[in-house]
């Protein structure tokens, strides 16, 4: 299958398959990040005048603009191994040309740079921090990607980036107690979980590509006993420092909590002869627990 050929759908279906391969879920995950720490910026300065608003939105564009390329360019790196795992994404899968994606990337990324800039010189900072740690996760002379620990810091340093970003788009130090607590549990939830859960599904193509990952060099079986470890570990760590320090942020915390332990009864349910679909599960019940505990956070700021 190609992307339409025509001249009237060609760049909206080229734009489609580039957002269906950086990972819809993702994109909107990192945008809840992001609004979360406003709204717990907020909590401490709710006074805005619209100077303030209208950075916070050129801030979301550049983040949005960064984690595209991030996950963009990283489908273009992974197009050999995504191929051996079966994936369905539209590069490896054929429908979306890696050079095409490649231009993509790159004009994601400086249009990136130039909203944050509009944003302020802090927003610009962290964006391109961001750029520059998306881009070693997966650059062929770095390659971070190939290592879970390397992995894991990459995503935790992108979780605090995030949290930061909203604030100092508002010119407010992001320095609260509950933002603090939030920023630093959840970019633990997705060190410690997402960056390690994600692998169960493609361990064939990592081993194929000489990846070190823990389910290839742990195995499986012991990959998934410290998943699911992980995610206990940060829901009881987020409750009991929400309950010390944020009981405003007790909510959000039960809902971390409570996903940790579904989803470490999934992950240690699962066996290394299921199918991807099923062995990608404790990545879905990771990510709809985040989903979850930022719209429950949002909620709360908006009620």
């Amino acid at each position: 299958m190609t992307a339409p050929s025509g001249p009237k759908y060609r760049i909206p279906s080229i734009l489609r398959l580039c957002i269906e391969e950086s990972r819809p879920a993702v994109l909107i995950a990192f945008q809840l990040r992001y609004f979360a720490g406003i709204a717990l910026a907020l909590a401490v300065d709710p006074g805005l005048g619209a100077r303030p608003v209208l950075q916070a939105v050129f801030g979301s564009l550049a983040w949005f603009g960064a984690i595209f390329y991030t996950y963009l360019y990283n489908g273009c790196m992974d197009y050999h191994e995504d191929q051996v795992n079966g994936s369905a994404r539209p590069i490896a899968s054929g429908r979306l040309p890696r050079h095409t994606a490649l231009l993509v990337a790159r004009g994601a990324a400086v249009a990136s740079l130039i909203s944050a800039a509009c944003a302020g010189f802090g927003p610009l900072l962290l964006c391109t921090a961001m750029l520059l740690l998306g881009h070693a996760y997966s650059a062929p002379r770095t390659v971070w990607k190939n290592s879970t620990p390397a992995a894991m810091g990459v995503v935790f340093l992108s979780g605090l980036l995030t949290y930061a970003a909203g604030p100092l788009a508002l010119g407010v130090s992001p320095s609260s107690p509950a933002l603090f607590l939030t920023a630093l549990a959840m970019s633990l939830w997705m060190a410690l979980v997402g960056a390690v859960a994600k692998d169960f599904s493609d361990i064939e193509g990592d081993t194929a590509a000489g990846r070190r990952t823990w389910a290839v060099t742990l195995g499986e079986r012991r990959t998934r006993v410290l998943v699911a470890a992980g995610a206990v570990a940060v829901g009881t760590f987020f409750t009991a420092g929400a309950l010390r320090w944020a009981p405003e942020q007790l909510p959000t915390a039960c809902v971390v909590l409570v996903g940790g332990l579904a989803l470490a009864a999934v992950t240690l349910a699962g066996h290394a002869t299921d199918d991807r679909h099923l062995r990608r599960r404790p990545y879905r019940f990771f990510m709809v627990t985040q989903h979850c505990a930022h719209l429950a956070l949002l909620g709360q700021a908006v009620a």
